[in-house]
């Protein structure tokens, strides 16, 4: 008789992309176990992705510090402790993560892991470790998940991704920052029908960064040849660049950089036609939403970090080095973003916004 689990702690402490892609996990397990409370313990940065969120049942928030006291570390364990789980998952590949649950007593532990010298003493935290026995660095993450839940439910379930609904007022808001959008760009032509195109055009990371020219020079190209309204997306840290980006265009462009939550940027890319992004979280969000995109990555591999969607279609630096995702370098000069040239990234958009 297969175990019945009524209790499930899923533990993903990193950023907003990574947390997005992780609600996979969530669900899978809902397929599995359809009466179980799932619990996800997250960063507070994230607290929004898995809130109200159709698959996850409660929210722990772990203020997550990579030099944090064990004073707090075992103050966290001491709260999962108290919620008494049948069982755990790492998803976060964090040794901090398996810790956790090992110090809160949680009775089943599993990890999906390549148990090597250098991190052997993970075999202590888990009870239950499966093995990574494929290539998972040339396989979406998503998918990662995927293999990783149904070896150990024994299912054939697909990965999804899942955002919360949100309320009406936050899909009232996105339609109507579009509205918007199309009021200041189309002046006098307010009857004509318009591409809606979002652009996320920072990550706040050098190595990931697409060059502003580039940018500008790919947008003037698309306004040439497609009736399109632009308007950059993103948090208020963006807002600078996206200024910098308007000052380059021949055509408008709109900021709605800080006038959104996660939850309200997911409805405004959902009534978008196109989005055309770096590598970053709202890339993910875009692909839970199933938006039409391109992403343009750089030192990160877009074969295990891109977005799981079959609308996205991901570019890549051509350079030796590349990925350098994983690896403790510090390029200040990403030249392999150079790489990636405008024809490049306007090929690939005209291809999707041809077919709209």
């Amino acid at each position: 008789m297969e175990p019945s689990y009524k209790n499930i702690l899923v533990i993903c402490l990193r950023k907003i992309g990574d947390a997005v892609i992780a609600t996979s996990v969530p669900y899978l397990l809902k397929q599995a176990y359809p009466d179980a409370k799932i619990t996800m313990l997250v960063k507070p940065l994230t607290t929004e992705i898995v809130t109200d969120n159709s698959v996850i049942d409660e929210v722990m928030l772990y203020n997550y510090a990579h030099q944090a006291k064990l004073r707090e570390i075992l103050q966290i364990a001491k709260e999962i402790k108290k919620r008494n789980f049948d069982v755990s998952f790492v998803t976060d590949g964090k040794p901090r993560s398996a810790m956790l649950a090992w110090l809160a007593g949680v009775p089943q532990r599993v990890g999906f892991e390549r148990i090597i010298f250098r991190n052997i003493y993970l075999r202590l935290y888990y009870t239950d470790l499966l093995k990574i026995d494929y290539d998972a660095t040339r396989t979406l993450q998503a998918k990662n998940h995927e293999i990783f839940i149904n070896r150990f439910t024994r299912k054939k379930e697909q990965a999804k991704l899942v955002l919360p609904e949100g309320t009406s007022e936050a899909k009232e808001k996105a339609v109507a920052l579009l509205r918007q959008v199309v009021k200041e760009q189309s002046k006098e032509n307010l009857d004509q029908s318009f591409l809606k195109i979002a652009l996320c055009i920072r990550s706040g990371a050098v190595t990931k960064d697409w060059p502003l020219e580039r940018f500008a020079a790919t947008i003037k190209r698309l306004a040439e040849k497609y009736n399109a309204v632009f308007y950059v997306i993103g948090s208020p840290a963006d807002r600078d660049a996206a200024e910098k980006l308007k000052k380059m265009l021949p055509v408008p462009l709109s900021i709605l950089c800080g006038k959104t939550n996660l939850v309200e940027l997911s409805h405004v890319l959902k009534n978008s036609d196109f989005f055309l992004s770096v590598d970053t979280g709202s890339a993910h969000i875009a692909a839970a939403t199933g938006i039409p995109m391109v992403a343009v990555y750089g030192g990160t591999s877009p074969l295990k970090w891109g977005p799981y969607s079959p609308n996205a279609i991901t570019l890549a630096p051509h350079y030796p080095c590349h990925p350098c995702d994983g690896k403790k370098l510090k390029c200040l000069d990403p030249k392999c973003l150079l790489t990636i040239s405008v024809d490049e990234v306007v090929a690939a958009s005209e291809a999707i916004l041809n077919k709209l």
